[in-house]
């Protein structure tokens, strides 16, 4: 292959089934360190008689470093290496951070009883993960067609619910037999492999693959990149104070912070209430997102083609309130290892379709100039209410008070609902390219 013919293959621009590809596996490699630490680890210390509070710290630190990631978003859009694309750069970086982390966190190798030193290794990881997610996101918003968005998304967060599913349920087996100096190490490989594929792959043909490649930047690019940050803070302020903006963030919040209720309250439920071990719990819960992971990426292409984000965003929150109804009004079938699993996997399908049908409302309010900062504001604005959640079910009385920790969940959830409802945007509906395109 002549070195002209080098640069202009695998570009993700030129291959619709390369871009959703890219996306699938990059969302799978974050989603194995939030397996690791909102699935395992909360399960782990449940299991070994951790305080309620303990396992909350755990999740909200886990969301914490995804809730300041707009920090990493504005230095992306501000410094780029275009010749490698806007985001790539900083995508091979972050992976490279991610494998650091997962190395550090198993050389030191904490116990289910190192509460703080699990919350440092919590930390690192997911800081890891939420650097790269940010690159990707900036990545999507700027090479993906809107009719693609619905699409893309669905294949995203399946992406990231298959890896947590993966993670959750092989490291909880791998906590419980054989400790976190084990579990962390037998990530590597799948991280590393993921780290590769991002140095192999272009964001546009004709450009660079390593600094020293030949090639130049895409003219779409030169176009696009700001570098200034006066320029980069109007633009994201305007686009973040239109009312469809405001509107995304107080949804968000409300049904982020719910989610964040429900993350430490589950494997409590499993572990003190029906009697799951860490393993069981585990096991199950990665097995049901396994397989919810694949039913959600077309659910959520359904739902979104069909119906419009909006729409979809809506009808996905009315039905998880229905899980807060359950908690606090079927304890006597929830306890049985049926009901479980039938409240896991409207818990499941919660957390992955709410994310689905969101996230092209967030795609479509994005000025593409300041994609990652924007993008990333809007998630960072709805992963600190998850650690707020994840505190807050510590304040209302853990699983001591399930009523009202219940009942909270299911007021927050429909007044998410109330509120996407007043959106005006996300009623489009994708459309089915006309023409097939060549890979």
């Amino acid at each position: 292959m002549s070195d002209a013919a080098s640069r202009q293959a695998l570009a993700l621009t030129g291959s619709r089934r390369l871009r959703l590809t890219a996306f699938f596996l990059f969302y799978f490699g974050q989603g194995i360190p939030a397996g690791l630490t909102t699935v395992a680890l909360p399960a782990w210390l449940a299991a070994n008689k951790a305080p309620d509070a303990a396992v909350g710290a755990i999740v909200a630190t886990a969301f914490l470093p995804w809730s300041f990631k707009f920090i990493f978003a504005a230095l992306m859009d501000r410094y780029a290496y275009l010749p490698m694309g806007r985001r790539r750069a900083w995508l091979i970086a972050a992976q490279v951070l991610m494998v650091a982390g997962f190395l550090i966190a198993a050389v030191v190798a904490p116990g289910p009883h190192d509460q703080t030193l699990l919350i440092y290794v919590t930390f690192l990881v997911m800081a890891g993960a939420a650097t790269q997610d940010v690159a990707v996101d900036g990545m999507a918003v700027d090479i993906l067609a809107e009719r693609e968005q619905g699409t893309a998304s669905s294949v995203m967060f399946g992406g990231q619910a298959l890896g947590m599913a993966a993670s959750g349920g092989a490291g909880g087996y791998l906590l419980q037999t054989y400790g976190s100096e084990t579990t962390f190490m037998a990530f590597l490989p799948l991280i590393a492999i993921i780290t590769l594929f991002a140095i192999i792959i272009r964001e546009r043909p004709g450009e660079r693959r390593f600094p020293w490649s030949a090639g130049e930047a895409a003219p779409e690019n030169l176009e696009r990149h700001v570098g200034r940050w006066v320029p980069i803070f109007v633009v994201t302020i305007k686009s973040l104070v239109k009312r469809d903006s405001l509107v995304l963030i107080a949804g968000s919040a409300l049904f982020r912070t719910a989610g964040g209720i429900l993350t430490p309250l589950i494997p409590i439920l499993a572990t003190a209430f029906v009697g799951y071990t860490t393993a069981t719990y585990s096991g199950t819960a990665s097995t049901i997102d396994l397989v919810l992971a694949v039913v959600s990426i077309g659910i959520g292409s359904f739902l979104t083609i069909r119906l419009g984000a909006r729409i979809s965003s809506v009808l996905v929150l009315v039905i998880a309130a229905g899980l807060g109804a359950y908690i606090m009004f079927g304890q006597s079938i929830w306890v049985t290892t049926v009901g479980f699993v039938g409240m896991y996997i409207v818990y499941s399908l919660f957390n992955t379709l709410s994310s689905i049908t969101t996230n092209p409302l967030k795609m479509q309010l994005c000025d593409p100039r300041v994609a990652a900062t924007q993008f990333t504001i809007y998630n960072s604005l709805s992963n600190l209410p998850v650690s707020f959640g994840a505190t807050l079910f510590g304040v209302l009385g853990g699983s001591k008070e399930l009523a009202v920790v219940a009942g909270a969940t299911t007021a927050l959830l429909l007044g998410s609902a109330v509120i996407l409802w007043f959106m005006r945007t996300g009623d489009a509906h994708a459309e089915p390219e006309l023409v097939p395109e060549i890979d």
